[in-house]
């Protein structure tokens, strides 16, 4: 009798569980019916699911930046950039501040207050420190940082976020503060505010976000099937198009390991390397 061959394996993390279920169930219909046999697992936290890739059990994950960059660290060459959302292409961190705040550029924040992502997180702390310490400001000796309560998720993982860090910015905890660009247009929506209330201090270089990955056993062929699929789904069908409503996305793209290069530096610099996902 001939071994089945096994479906293709692809992993991501619940931290919304109702919504997870409904985009995953669309991603593994999808690429059944156009001939790929697909399940999927659902795993708790990224430390859990780099691990399942590193041993074998996940053949292509769908990463955050921090656990995408670790793996492209821990296992190079082995594990390879597949694609993203076209959402996830050039974004970057900004540091804001009320126009009121008489904060214009880096030497204004000087011995300011400043609000930032926990010491873990890649888009709140770890890659704009590094490059703020490329242009010559040390966020932990040239600033005051702002210590804010954390938000405890579905997965139990604590992190302070963009809306926590706009919101002390807002209220005079914080002179100034960290948040992922995308962010922006909502947080302004939220609070009723004009784009002029804001003002934009400084941003990173472009950088890409999440990112599927591929583990070390998928082989060439495999990964090039995977992503010919994933960047031909038709949002005019109404399962994608709402899929890709929920994952903040109208289209997926190719993707290389260049975009992730500023991460994994920020990672190296912290000597975070294989210590958290």
């Amino acid at each position: 009798m001939t071994e089945r061959p096994r479906p293709l394996m692809i992993g991501a993390t619940a931290a919304d569980p109702k919504r997870a279920v409904f985009i995953w169930n669309a991603i593994r219909k999808y690429f059944n019916e156009a001939g790929l046999e697909t399940e999927y697992a659902l795993y708790s936290t990224y430390d859990a699911l780099g691990s399942a890739v590193l041993d074998g059990h996940v053949d292509i994950a769908w990463n955050a930046p921090m656990a995408h960059a670790q793996l492209l660290l821990r296992s190079p060459s082995a594990c390879r950039t597949l694609a993203m959302r076209d959402t996830d292409e050039d974004v970057h961190s900004l540091i804001v501040a009320r126009a009121d705040a008489a904060i214009a550029d880096l030497d204004d924040l000087r011995g300011r207050r400043l609000a930032m992502g926990v010491d873990i997180s890649s888009e709140l702390y770890l890659l704009p420190a590094a490059q703020l310490a490329e242009d010559g400001l040390d966020v932990e000796s040239d600033c005051e940082l702002v210590e804010l309560e954390a938000t405890e998720y579905y997965n139990l993982q604590r992190w302070v976020d963009d809306r926590t860090i706009f919101g002390a910015v807002l209220d005079g905890r914080a002179d100034a503060g960290v948040i992922f660009e995308p962010w922006l247009g909502y947080l302004l929506r939220r609070h009723e505010l004009a784009a002029d209330d804001i003002v934009e201090v400084w941003r990173t270089r472009p950088y890409c976000h999440c990112a599927f990955t591929s583990g070390p056993s998928l082989s060439d062929d495999a990964c090039e099937q995977f992503v010919e699929l994933l960047v031909a789904m038709d949002p005019a069908d109404p399962e994608i198009a709402e899929m890709m409503r929920m994952e903040h996305l109208s289209k997926w793209v190719r993707a290389t390991d260049d975009g992730w290069s500023d991460i994994m530096g920020a990672v190296e610099q912290a000597d975070l390397v294989g210590k958290i996902f």
